[in-house]
């Protein structure tokens, strides 16, 4: 479970630029332990879903000749794409009727403005931090397959300065999030 980080400034003198204007605007960003522990949670429920029915796990002393072309193609063609981001996690199966294939998963970061299918309500979360923060920069990292995009996260930068500060697409978004929540008491108070 994504967990909100507490934003408190650690020296009332020096609030850090960043740290300072999320709090102005009520953004609570999630826990840097909290993400990790959801990315890896993710890959592995990924890794576990993905895999053909009846398909068993081709360990690496098992590989074909295919096995290693389609490996050395898929690492090439993260090179070739330039995915910046954690290393992929690259699995092969065989179903009971011989048939090979692969699962390949990658958590792979790019600027918002390159992230295709983004929400409004996220890029208008980026543009009202980028008001009062004209210097920050945005990142989008997901777990990508080559098929499809699993909880995007945006990643606010700013200096020295990082934080996690929206997720989409996730399971149960709305309970662990809280931002339906908000958007609807907002646009109550607007009324």
């Amino acid at each position: 479970m994504l967990v909100p980080e507490v934003v408190a400034c650690k020296s009332p003198h020096q609030p850090s630029s960043l740290r300072a204007v999320l709090e102005e605007l009520d953004i609570k960003p999630f826990t840097p332990e909290s993400v990790t522990k959801h990315k890896r949670e993710k890959l592995q429920e990924m890794m576990c879903e993905l895999p053909p029915a009846q398909g068993e796990e081709v360990k690496e002393h098992e590989f074909d000749a295919w096995e290693y072309a389609e490996l050395h193609r898929l690492r090439m063609d993260i090179v070739l794409r330039d995915l910046s981001g954690d290393e992929p996690v690259i699995r092969f199966w065989e179903t009971r009727r011989g048939q090979r294939s692969y699962t390949c998963l990658q958590w792979v970061k790019s600027p918002l403005e390159k992230a295709v299918d983004v929400p409004e309500f996220v890029k208008a979360k980026a543009a009202e931090i980028a008001t009062h923060l004209p210097g920050a920069t945005f990142t989008v990292e997901e777990l990508r397959s080559e098929r499809r995009v699993y909880d995007p996260f945006l990643i606010v930068s700013y200096g020295d300065e990082s934080y996690c500060v929206e997720v989409w697409h996730e399971s149960n978004f709305a309970r662990k999030c809280g931002w339906f929540s908000r958007l609807f008491h907002k646009a109550l108070g607007s009324w």
